[in-house]
This record gives C-alpha cells, sequence and structure tokens, in this order.
C-alpha cells in the first residue's frame, strides 16, 4: 500500500488512473448495452437468447403486434456447446485481468482492508456466476436465470467500487482526510 495514497500522486499518475478507469466505464456501459441488445434485461429474452425458440411457442397464434416483433428479433436457436464454450474461454481470460487490474488500482488506496477484502470477493463471485450462467440455463434449467441478474448485480456493484474509490482519492480526498 502506497504511504501517501493516491492523492498526492503527480498529475501525471492521475491523469493516467483516470484515463482509465473512464475507459473502464465506457466498456462497462458497451458490455450492458450489448446484453440489453440482447435481452433487453428480460428473464424470458435470455432464456430464449441461450435455449432457443421452443417448437411449441412457435405453434401459438401471437397477436399482431407480438409477430411483427419475433419477425424482426428472428428465430433463435439453443446455444451450442461449441458457442457457449467459446463465449466462455473469451470471457475466463478477460475478465478475471480486468478485475486483477482494477484490484491493483484500488490496492493504492487507503480504503479499509475489510472493505478491499469485500469487494474482491464480490467480483470474484460475480465472475463465477457470470461465466456459469448460460452453461446453467442451457443445461440445467432456465430458472437459473436469476444468476445472470445475480451476476450482473454483484459485478456493476464491485465495478463502482474499483472505479469510484480510488478517483474519490484522487481527486477528492486529501492528506488530512486519511482514517
Amino acid at each position: 500500500m502506497m504511504s501517501n495514497g493516491m492523492w498526492s500522486l503527480p498529475i501525471s499518475n492521475k491523469i493516467f488512473f483516470t484515463f482509465f478507469l473512464s475507459i473502464m466505464i465506457v466498456a462497462l456501459g458497451v458490455g450492458f448495452l450489448n446484453y440489453y441488445e440482447r435481452t433487453g434485461f428480460s428473464t424470458q429474452k435470455t432464456i430464449r437468447y441461450y435455449c432457443g425458440d421452443k417448437e411449441e411457442e412457435m405453434e401459438v397464434p401471437l397477436s399482431a403486434e407480438d409477430d411483427k416483433s419475433r419477425l424482426e428479433e428472428g428465430l433463435f436457436f439453443s446455444k451450442s456447446y461449441r458457442e457457449l464454450l467459446e463465449v466462455t474461454h473469451t470471457h475466463i481470460f478477460s475478465l478475471p485481468i480486468v478485475i486483477f487490474i482494477l484490484s491493483r488500482i484500488m490496492a493504492m488506496t487507503h480504503t479499509r482492508e475489510g472493505l478491499k477484502v469485500t469487494v474482491y470477493g464480490v467480483s470474484f463471485m460475480g465472475i463465477l456466476l457470470n461465466l456459469s450462467a448460460p452453461w446453467l440455463i442451457r443445461y440445467a434449467s432456465p430458472n437459473f436465470v436469476i444468476t445472470f441478474t445475480i451476476s450482473n448485480i454483484l459485478l456493476i456493484l464491485s465495478f463502482g467500487a474499483y472505479i469510484f474509490i480510488p478517483l474519490y482519492e484522487m481527486w477528492f480526498r486529501t492528506d488530512h482526510d486519511a482514517a
């Protein structure tokens, strides 16, 4: 841990960290926009995205509005083992690396150790649930869609802490504010 805190960093370091953390905010926004485009943050659309359209649902007559909506969205097929493996492979590398970088920045703050450990644990659980959710939805039960919601809440909370605690300490906290 730095002895003087992030508020005492040279302005060049503060600007570098601020740019990085700002890009992380944009990356999170794009990630959630991508998730919204696939699922509309709807449990039913999330299940449909991973499990595909059921034959019996295709035979049920729809209202003109629902029929138009389904035509615009297209037909959904169950995600294959290979598709899930590909997404998992990408995310199992990228999420921990991003969390590691953010946690090292947070480690430089004068935040209490208990809060740091809590944020680290919350982000770890968020990653595990986020990686397992597609598999559980597709192969165990569509009811596991709740794991996506829980993982998103955990990741939003931890990313918020990883980003805003260092920003606060760099730009708004002073030496006399230290606990």
